[in-house]
């Protein structure tokens, strides 16, 4: 059911931002958005620009201030980047290119990710009170809102609905959620894999990363990961790869409009792929390493692979090109974990 946010309880307060330094123009280019360290740090943004430059924390070079604890998501329209701060339950809006802060959204509980709606609103997934916002893209304030399935997560944007993937949180789950964009309202649920994770929309497809599940009882429930196709017109799952090694993890599912792409496991960071015509899930690693994120440029082909490293020191980004060959090394901040290209 929808739950019409009251006007007196809990709504984000727009916090404008004065920057204490002169922003600078940070147009095009991979954007980056580092973590943080975990207990106590400050996530940051890396700008790659077009011609090589890289400024390792952008977002402070244009508010002369700290962005906040756990960078989880970055999503974008062509006048704003949208960060969500996991850590500090905000989302941190920033004009573009300049990356001066517009405000702040507040009053989540655990945000994951966010998606821009048709005519600016954002929705906002959250893992503390399994719920989807939806936030006003004037005032940054919470204006409606609906109850959803454990751990609602990714988000897809297909025509005039909402595809909302759920990780299960600590727990499993195995559904998609279909809303109406306009008023949140249930239109259908879909059964795919164990903890569905990360989305993206092909054609006339949707390919759901499903991680499976970890017992870590030891009591044997397991459960295994896998790649499912949905058809966007019939709703209904069209294709089951099921996961070569029952161990994997895999997350962070990514297309650069031909071929998908993904990481093995969250943390041992082999990169796969595949292509739509393949029939079955990836053997072997097509770039080995220890990536955390990725991003793929659909105009170039080239791929991002975000690279953190032991979590600790600063990690790196590397660019490969569509035939796996590396061709550049940056650095980062501390444990990069998602980026956008911004053409």
């Amino acid at each position: 059911m929808r739950n019409l946010i009251p006007a007196v309880l809990g709504l984000a307060t727009l916090m404008a931002c004065e920057p204490q330094t002169t922003p600078g123009s940070f147009e095009s280019g991979l954007f980056v958005l580092n973590e943080g360290a975990f207990m106590g740090g400050t996530a940051t943004i890396t700008h790659w620009s077009t011609d090589d430059s890289v400024t390792t924390d952008a977002f402070a070079v244009a508010n002369g201030r700290s962005l906040g604890n756990l960078g989880n998501g970055i999503t974008a329209d062509a006048d704003r980047l949208y960060v969500v701060l996991n850590g500090a339950a905000a989302v941190e809006v920033l004009e573009y290119p300049g990356l001066a802060s517009v405000g702040r959204a507040t009053g989540f509980a655990s945000p994951r990710h966010a998606v821009v709606l048709d005519g600016g609103d954002l929705a906002v997934t959250d893992w503390g009170r399994n719920r989807l916002y939806r936030v006003s893209a004037s005032s940054l304030r919470r204006i409606d809102s609906v109850d959803l399935a454990g751990g609602p997560e990714a988000m897809v944007l297909h025509q005039d609905e909402i595809w909302v993937t759920h990780s299960g949180a600590y727990g499993m789950d195995s559904t998609l959620t279909v809303l109406d964009a306009s008023t949140l309202d249930v239109l259908a649920t879909v059964q795919v894999g164990i903890n569905p994770t990360s989305v993206v929309k092909l054609g006339s497809s949707l390919y759901v990363l499903c991680s499976g599940y970890t017992d870590w009882s030891g009591g044997g429930a397991d459960r295994s990961a896998s790649l499912v196709r949905v058809d966007l017109a019939t709703r209904s799952v069209t294709a089951t790869y099921p996961a070569v090694n029952p161990g994997d993890r895999p997350t962070k599912l990514h297309t650069d409009g031909q071929v998908l792409y993904w990481i093995r496991d969250g943390y041992t960071g082999d990169v796969l792929r595949m292509n739509t015509n393949d029939v079955d899930y990836p053997v072997d690693a097509w770039i080995s390493g220890s990536a955390y994120g990725l991003c793929a440029d659909p105009s170039t082909r080239q791929l991002y692979v975000l690279d953190a490293k032991d979590f600790q020191q600063t990690g790196e980004v590397r660019r490969y090109s569509a035939g796996g060959q590396l061709e550049a090394t940056v650095p980062a901040g501390i444990v990069p974990t998602a980026a956008i290209w911004m053409p």
